[in-house]
């Protein structure tokens, strides 16, 4: 899941949305030094990936991509189900979406947080990402964007065919994984409150 998936996450469990974003950037136990909520969102983040990832792996749907970019299939998917996410919002959320993202910038931009996640959030809220991942048209350039952070150069852009050749097989995916996604992710918000 990308970031529009993780805000609305966030938002669902009543987890911190600066939190999620942190998920991205906080590596190893560095997350332990910070606030009790966005310790929170940090495992809360993690936790959603590797449910995602093994839910993904089930589904076997690595194999609707051509081989040389297979590995790559995860950030690809995260791409598309954020698009996919945006395109039946209303299934998932009884709130207007664009008052959503509005609330997501707002607490992005309030939330004292410096170096990359700061960079990150200016350039989101200047070039409105969440409202551009509803756009189809604007996939190739996310996956563009991606591809110059990755340390090998990758054509992620490329994917695209393959997305569009399995487009009814992928979005059939998302609409079975994503509410078992948020059921996970309350019941592990659950637990790591208790604890």
């Amino acid at each position: 899941m990308n970031y529009l998936a993780h805000f609305h996450i966030a938002q669902i469990t009543g987890t911190s949305i600066s939190g999620a974003l942190l998920g991205d950037f906080v590596k190893g136990h560095a997350w332990q030094k910070l606030t009790a909520d966005w310790q929170v969102g940090i495992l809360l983040h993690r936790k959603v990936d590797s449910f995602t990832d093994q839910q993904l792996a089930k589904m076997n749907a690595s194999a609707y991509f051509s081989t040389p970019l297979r590995r790559y299939s995860g950030i690809a998917l995260d791409v598309y189900f954020d698009y996919l996410l945006s395109r039946h919002w209303a299934k998932f959320s009884q709130q207007d979406k664009g008052a959503f993202i509005e609330h997501c910038y707002q607490q992005l931009q309030q939330a004292p947080l410096k170096g990359r996640p700061a960079y990150t959030i200016e350039h989101m809220c200047q070039h409105n990402w969440l409202a551009q991942y509803g756009e189809y048209n604007q996939l190739s350039h996310t996956l563009k964007a991606i591809s110059r952070r990755l340390r090998r150069p990758v054509k992620l852009e490329l994917m695209l065919s393959d997305i569009e050749q399995h487009e009814a097989a992928l979005e059939e995916c998302f609409l079975r994984l994503y509410p078992q996604v948020l059921r996970h992710a309350q019941q592990q918000v659950e637990q790591l409150i208790k604890t």
